[in-house]
């Protein structure tokens, strides 16, 4: 799980984007999140979004990074993504036409009860299965018993409690279930929502697969030049946008040693009862946040004595002045972007 997070962690290369200044990569990204709000005020306005998906493409094959690697960064997003798009399709404000209407589905009390009697039928055949004399059989009853009792008595007490409430329901009796209705904003906005969601996903991925942390800062610190008028710290702050990016990757490998020195200890994180699971990632919270401490106080050190100063101005190792492929990538993007809103 910790292997498929990216963030903070430089690929090196000489494509396209590797070749480019950080500056011109923020630019960019900035000029796609406007691009994206300006183009979500336009309802079934789709070719923003086939742009979108072009340069998400042609960006991909520019850095040099294979569609399997950015595939196995996303995949986990997208299956969260899919358990939320039910809700987001069938979202309406009541002045929307339907699109689509699913039901309403008349179910009678007799249907009901014949499920609640199936899933008692089933309920004393797992039980029965328990106590049957067979090691390997038992063995993996008392597992999964162990890991889904309290969702197994909740759902038996509902049900006990609903054949309670319709007992004295007459069985032709029936009940309405919907009606679902899918609605031109709710597609819309699973539409827009998910597409600009997992494009500035992906952007962001390749801004620092493709860019050093140093490079990046340096872009950002050039881009925010012009609030030293306010005389803000932008070096400082710069700084500590710096160390966050820096150790993401540097506390992922952290947890991962001291998930590997609590299992040669007899830990056990993938078995046991979701309560049992969280008290022993509980457990790590204590030399975790030893060892985030003790780095920081060694990166103090460090600064101290390489006579860093607060308020100083740093220099800059990586950008240059912008070249010719950076003004033509963002005059391309540019004419592409607002072609593609005039369409």
């Amino acid at each position: 799980m910790f292997k498929n997070i990216s963030l903070g962690i430089y690929y090196p290369g000489n494509s396209l984007l590797h070749r480019l200044q950080a500056r011109t990569k923020l630019l960019l990204l900035a000029c796609f999140t406007v691009f994206i709000v300006i183009a979500n005020n336009f309802m079934w306005h789709i070719t923003p979004y086939i742009v979108l998906i072009a340069f998400i493409i042609m960006g991909i094959a520019l850095s040099g990074v294979s569609f399997h690697h950015v595939w196995r960064r996303i995949r986990l997003l997208l299956l969260l993504m899919l358990l939320g798009a039910v809700p987001t399709l069938f979202a309406t404000d009541g002045t929307v036409k339907p699109l689509y209407t699913f039901g309403p589905f008349p179910i009678s009390f007799a249907v009901l009860r014949w499920s609640i009697v199936a899933y008692g039928i089933l309920l004393t055949m797992y039980i029965v299965l328990f106590f049957l004399p067979i090691p390997a059989l038992q063995n993996m009853h008392r597992l999964w018993l162990k890991r889904i009792r309290v969702p197994l008595i909740l759902v038996t007490l509902g049900v006990i409690v609903l054949l309670w409430f319709i007992r004295n329901v007459p069985p032709a009796t029936t009940f309405p279930v919907g009606p679902f209705v899918i609605t031109d904003l709710g597609v819309w906005s699973l539409l827009s929502f998910y597409t600009v969601f997992i494009v500035l996903y992906i952007f962001s991925l390749l801004l620092t697969m493709t860019t050093t942390s140093i490079a990046l800062i340096e872009g950002l610190t050039l881009l925010l030049t012009p609030l030293r008028w306010l005389r803000l710290p932008v070096d400082d702050f710069a700084l500590m946008t710096l160390i966050a990016l820096r150790f993401i990757p540097t506390l992922i490998e952290e947890i991962e040693q001291l998930l590997k020195a609590q299992t040669s200890r007899g830990a056990d994180y993938a078995h046991g009862t979701l309560r049992e699971r969280a008290q022993s990632l509980i457990a790590l919270f204590v030399p975790l946040l030893e060892g985030v401490f003790r780095r920081a106080s060694d990166l103090a050190t460090a600064l101290e004595s390489r006579g860093y100063e607060v308020g100083s101005r740093q220099t800059r190792l990586h950008e240059k002045q912008l070249g010719t492929i950076d003004y033509g990538v963002l005059a391309l993007v540019i004419v592409l972007m607002v072609g593609s809103l005039l369409v």
